[in-house]
């Protein structure tokens, strides 16, 4: 802000020598001032406009450089060996909306072996979600994550602590194994740093994707991924 306020005030100096180019020397200090104030009072329109652009390019800014951090994470997903675009999903396990998307998502995934979708847990409703995200995150040591989400995302109702464990007993997770990888400090960083992310971006809720640069907050049908990710390739 300060810089962009200096910068007005340099143009102003500028166009004052300009205007007075062989009496420089005798534009003193007073003048100037007068010729500045009379400006920012007649033009506060112009003024108002440079700071908001600057506020939007800020944000842009900030943006970008959250979506780098985010590629840096190691969240899972689904990832394709001839991916051409990443598709990046903010969700919670107590999200009705989120586990409506997942049929969407496996769809897409079924017909299209260019994606990279990767799953950012980021468990914002209660207690009972930041303790099945722990839990999915702790899956991977087994390598057991992506069966593991999955089946917690086809889970009609509430998921608590009681369903976390037996859908990971049903599934084949070794729960005395899974209670113990839950309290790596590792993914206490890993949900941390999503929160952060999200915070950077601007995203307080669920579900939220992130295709290319741009941020797509709610619940997307089959036919509005497929037209972004169409415009993205062609971009």
């Amino acid at each position: 802000m300060k810089k962009i306020i200096l910068t007005y005030i340099f143009f102003l100096i500028s166009s004052i020598l300009v205007v007075y180019p062989s009496h420089s020397h005798e534009v003193d200090k007073d003048k100037i001032e007068n010729i500045i104030k009379e400006f920012l009072i007649k033009n506060p329109d112009i003024i108002k406009s440079t700071l908001d652009n600057y506020k939007i390019s800020l944000e842009i800014e900030q943006k970008q450089n959250a979506i780098k951090l985010l590629q840096d994470i190691k969240n899972p997903g689904i990832y394709q060996n001839k991916a051409d675009i990443t598709i990046y999903e903010f969700f919670d396990y107590n999200c009705g909306y989120c586990k409506s998307v997942v049929k969407t998502i496996m769809d897409l995934l079924s017909t299209d072996n260019k994606i990279n979708f990767v799953f950012v847990e980021f468990p914002i409703l209660s207690k009972q979600s930041y303790i099945a995200a722990r839990a999915a995150l702790a899956s991977k040591k087994q390598d057991l994550y992506n069966k593991f989400h999955l089946s917690l995302m086809k889970i009609k109702g509430r998921v608590d602590e009681d369903i976390v464990f037996s859908t990971a007993k049903k599934i084949g997770l070794d729960i005395n194994k899974l209670k113990i990888d839950m309290n790596n400090p590792d993914i206490e960083k890993q949900l941390m740093k999503n929160r952060e992310i999200a915070k950077l971006i601007g995203l307080n809720g669920t579900p939220a994707f992130i295709i290319g640069d741009i941020i797509y907050p709610g619940a997307l049908n089959l036919n509005k991924l497929k037209d972004i990710i169409k415009k993205y390739r062609e971009s």
